[in-house]
């Protein structure tokens, strides 16, 4: 059988947009939601054929946004529509992204019916005065009933994303959220270091001085400081912002991306990646829902594309090693770069793995595999580089 493949569908409806977002979101567009899904739906049905498309897929994440604001029957028509089209395996990851507080209690159960077996909740502070200034719409305490509530109805693989390195943060009050996260005992745990988007809120509100971005090395101390507490309540530190009970638990969807494997990205802006090429979809709901809808039948592979590159193999083999070191564990397995691409990882790289080997930034582990030295995984961009 084919290599398993991951499908993406990006819900773009929020109800409030962060001040820090630049995702592809929109507030106050409700009323496309409809429409949208109606599209996605025939863009999903088509790229089977379209793209003759015969992999098996092991995990489908529904992100955005805010997919939480859906119904269960809509996302349960999704999956659905999934499954119809493709061969979906039967122990496949099926994640939501949900912001805590959307979840109505009458409806945790009907989730669980949708086949959503995976939850990321977007907890980002144990600090209600933070999630104000970082523009959530959710409480602390919404964050616990929406988690408890979920374990009640059955899931056994919930992530929680947290945010350090937010104006007003401080070393105290970031390591309270990461003990009250740990406290719940999810069963993965993502930690993004927050970066100020040009045209955000955020970037508005540091430029008149109304808030003080932190300094670099204090988001830094953050970072080593939640290293050390993860390893304390002996969570895996598998990737570089992300952090596991059990190899089990780690993000199936997420290391598609990271071992630079196929996947299918449906709705507004959403990326994939498939036999050496790139897509990006349109933006915009309206295009996207026009293009689908005029596209009919379909005239070419990609209808809703606004970017369509194909990749060289020099690139897709600095893809490899790039996000292959993200995974601090596994790291870039030599033998399958040389199955992968029919060269050796030290004859296309070698002045830069003699650089970085020289310098401890890399090394060789036990079973063979180049492996990112875990005390640079903060700064690992600036070694990343050596491959750009």
């Amino acid at each position: 059988m084919d290599k398993p493949i991951s499908v993406y569908i990006h819900i773009p409806f929020c109800k409030t947009r962060c001040n820090y977002c630049d995702f592809n979101t929109f507030t106050g567009m409700e009323s496309f939601i409809a429409p949208y899904l109606a599209s996605v739906k025939e863009e999903i049905r088509n790229c089977v054929i379209s793209m003759e498309i015969n992999q098996p897929v092991h995990s489908i994440y529904l992100g955005g946004g805010t997919p939480s604001l859906l119904s269960p029957e809509q996302i349960r028509e999704l999956i659905q529509t999934v499954r119809d089209h493709f061969f979906v395996t039967r122990d496949a990851e099926i994640t939501m992204e949900m912001n805590p507080g959307d979840l109505l209690p009458e409806k945790t159960m009907m989730l669980r019916s949708t086949g959503v077996n995976r939850v990321s909740l977007g907890m980002q502070s144990a600090i209600n005065e933070e999630l104000k200034c970082m523009g959530r719409r959710h409480s602390v305490e919404q964050t616990l009933d929406t988690y408890h509530r979920l374990r009640e109805a059955g899931f056994d693989n919930i992530n929680l994303d947290l945010i350090f390195g937010y104006p007003g943060q401080t070393m105290e009050s970031w390591r309270y959220s990461l003990e009250k996260a740990m406290e719940l005992e999810p069963d993965h745990i993502s930690l993004y270091a927050l970066s100020v988007e040009k045209g955000t809120p955020l970037e508005s509100q540091i430029l008149s001085g109304s808030l003080k971005a932190l300094p670099d090395d204090t988001v830094a101390d953050m970072y080593d400081s939640a290293c050390e507490m993860m390893k304390e309540h002996r969570y895996i530190h598998y990737e570089i912002s992300n952090w596991s009970r059990t190899h089990q638990t780690e993000s199936r969807h997420n290391k598609q991306y990271w071992y630079i494997e196929p996947y299918l990205g449906f709705g507004s802006g959403a990326h994939s990646y498939f036999s050496h090429v790139r897509i990006k979809n349109v933006s915009s709901i309206e295009e996207y829902i026009e293009r689908i809808n005029f596209n009919r039948p379909w005239e070419n592979t990609y209808p809703a594309a606004e970017e369509i590159i194909a990749l060289s193999e020099l690139t897709e083999m600095k893809d490899v090693v790039i996000f292959g070191l993200r995974l601090l564990q596994e790291g870039v397995n030599p033998t399958k770069f040389k199955e992968r691409f029919g060269l050796n990882l030290e004859d296309i790289f070698h002045y830069q793995l003699k650089k970085l080997l020289a310098n401890g930034y890399v090394y060789y582990n036990q079973e063979g595999n180049l492996v990112l030295n875990e005390k640079y995984a903060f700064v690992s961009n600036q070694i990343f580089l050596e491959f750009v």
